[in-house]
């Protein structure tokens, strides 16, 4: 159990339904600070999920349906007490891009293909979660994440520029919008880029000044009276016209093979997205206020409330970091907020369609630039490359990835990258020589301590890291060219398991063939800090008939007395110069 500012309350939830254990604990003073949180969240969501509608190239509406049907399947189903999940912008544009792809049939069949997309990364979602994926999320690196969400943000801005400037028919990926927008001023509204620069100004200089107000709401509700009392829509201004009343209807799309097939890879790039945009929220918060979120739980949340989405006319949903801040910052307690933002939105499909009808397409395109900005993380980018250039390639390499291929190969990439990244690591892994420290029988790095004094006649090796068949054969081959490097040559060399507390059959086979490259150079070979895990596996495979018997977390003085008793004290000779150093 965790402790923060809830107390008791706050623990890492256990049941399917974890709805049934913080429900009953709920406290009565939360609630004042939960129902204006869900009116401040609201505010933003409304007009978000119209703007990222459009984005997916879906009807306003169902912005508004996967908002509602998504914040109830989270509010049953998910850990995190600030997250809003809903609508967002990345995924939005990546549906429509990979969805598009493939549409035939007109709008009908288009909407047809995304709800059945949706509904593949519910199932694709329930799948991890059945077979407890949610580790796998530790393997996309910070830095892919920050080159990620910084072409994503740029991509997207892309695709709003032309609805937002009122110049027509700008298609393809980034380089392509740009440079149609670029080439085409000329064919430019004047009224409509009006509007839309206007409604980002307004944003910013809300955001600037008045930074917990919904100043979606209110710009949007500007531009609604601006559009009844002006000529602007006679002047070419695009307005989004008439919004069905009523909730959604739930239909399950029809499964074929065939649509199953086709549309597979882009829901499983979707679900990626939206598990890692949530995840990475429900984190952010949960170490922030001191809880413990579990990310197995998680990946059922994020495919209930796809599933939801999907079957209520909707599209892909995910948790939303912009909607999860402004919840915390204003004050949201626990996931009633989500019941709160549902109950509202009921309202508004159900009376205040109407409201939106003179809402000019150009705002819309406002609230979406505004909205994706902040993922440019400038700082960020600023800080990998002072730390790491490596880590800033990854994340350069993955930005420019997703401005040229487009977001549906971004995310691939992405995963790519973080497991290359994450390969190269662990196939060359730190390794060190140790030496014993005067007066005791302890051993450490020889190169950070280089007061520690080396046992005549013998090398002590160590690998920082799990030994396993990625990273055993580069390690077979440094360790013998360390060996061939001294003069006189060891007698012993010792090579230290304990920061390696696990070991594979491939592990297994490289301490065979090691102790056998020792042996035709007369240099004996032991195992010292060997977990019983590793240990065990170790006498499976025969090692121990290679090299001797193995010792539960046998120390390294151990190995080394138990060597020098076998041969009579040793051969005496001067251990000589060491490399002392690791890489």
């Amino acid at each position: 159990m965790a402790t923060g500012r809830l107390g008791k309350w706050v623990e890492e939830p256990r049941a399917v339904l974890p709805v049934v254990e913080w429900l009953p604990r709920y406290r009565r003073s939360w609630l004042r600070l939960d129902v204006v949180a869900g009116l401040t969240v609201t505010a933003s969501v409304i007009p978000e999920s119209m703007a990222y509608a459009t984005l997916a190239g879906m009807p306003p509406q169902t912005g508004l349906y996967a908002a509602l049907l998504a914040v109830l399947a989270y509010a049953l189903f998910g850990t995190s007490r600030q997250v809003v999940v809903g609508p967002t912008s990345a995924l939005a544009i990546l549906l429509a891009g990979s969805v598009g792809a493939v549409a035939t049939g007109g709008a009908s069949g288009y909407a047809a293909l995304v709800a059945t997309t949706t509904v593949l990364v519910g199932v694709v979602a329930l799948v991890a979660w059945l077979l407890r994926l949610g580790f796998l999320v530790n393997f996309i690196s910070g830095s892919v994440l920050t080159g990620f969400s910084a072409g994503a943000a740029l991509y997207i801005m892309s695709t709003q520029l032309g609805p937002l400037l009122g110049i027509e028919g700008a298609t393809g990926e980034f380089y392509e919008r740009l440079w149609f927008v670029a080439t085409h001023l000329d064919a430019l509204s004047a009224a409509t880029a009006a509007v839309g620069l206007a409604g980002v100004a307004l944003f910013v200089v809300g955001e600037r000044f008045f930074p917990r107000a919904p100043n979606a709401l209110v710009v949007v509700g500007l531009a609604i009276v601006a559009m009844q009392v002006t000529d602007l829509q006679a002047r070419g201004v695009a307005v989004v016209g008439e919004i069905p009343s009523g909730l959604p209807s739930l239909t399950v799309p029809a499964l074929s093979v065939t649509a199953v097939g086709t549309l597979l890879p882009a829901a499983v790039a979707l679900f990626l997205l939206s598990y890692v945009q949530g995840i990475s929220a429900v984190e952010t918060f949960a170490r922030e206020h001191d809880y413990r979120a579990d990310s197995n739980q998680e990946l059922l949340a994020t495919g209930v409330a796809n599933l939801a989405a999907g079957v209520g006319g909707g599209f892909a949903v995910g948790g939303s970091m912009s909607r999860s801040a402004l919840n915390d910052a204003v004050g949201g307690r626990t996931q009633l907020v989500n019941f709160v933002v549902a109950g509202l939105l009921v309202l508004v499909l159900l009376f205040l369609t109407s409201v939106f009808t003179t809402l000019p397409e150009a705002i819309l395109a406002a609230v979406v630039i505004v909205a994706v900005k902040g993922l440019v993380d400038v700082p960020a980018l600023r800080r990998l490359y002072a730390v790491s250039r490596a880590e800033f390639a990854v994340a350069a390499v993955v930005l420019v990835g997703v401005l040229v291929v487009g977001l549906l190969w971004g995310v691939f990439l992405g995963v790519a990258a973080s497991l290359l990244v994450t390969v190269a690591r662990i196939s060359d892994p730190q390794t060190e020589t140790l030496g014993r420290v005067p007066g005791t029988t302890h051993y450490v790095d020889r190169h950070r301590h280089p007061e520690t004094t080396e046992e005549s006649g013998v090398l002590v090796y160590r690998v920082d890291a799990e030994l396993f068949y990625a990273n055993a054969e580069p390690v077979r081959k440094e360790l013998v060219g360390r060996v061939r490097a001294r003069d006189p040559p060891p007698s012993l060399v010792v090579v230290d398991l304990s920061t390696s507390p696990t070991v594979d059959v491939g592990a297994a086979e490289m301490l065979g063939d090691l102790h056998e490259d020792l042996a035709d150079a007369d240099v004996a070979l032991g195992l010292a800090g060997v977990s019983p895990a590793a240990r065990r596996l170790l006498v499976r495979a025969g090692v121990d008939d290679r090299v001797g018997p193995i010792g539960d977390d046998e120390t390294i003085a151990d190995v080394v007395e138990t060597w020098r008793r076998s041969n009579d004290g040793g051969d005496g000779s001067d251990g000589g110069g060491s490399d002392g150093g690791g890489r």
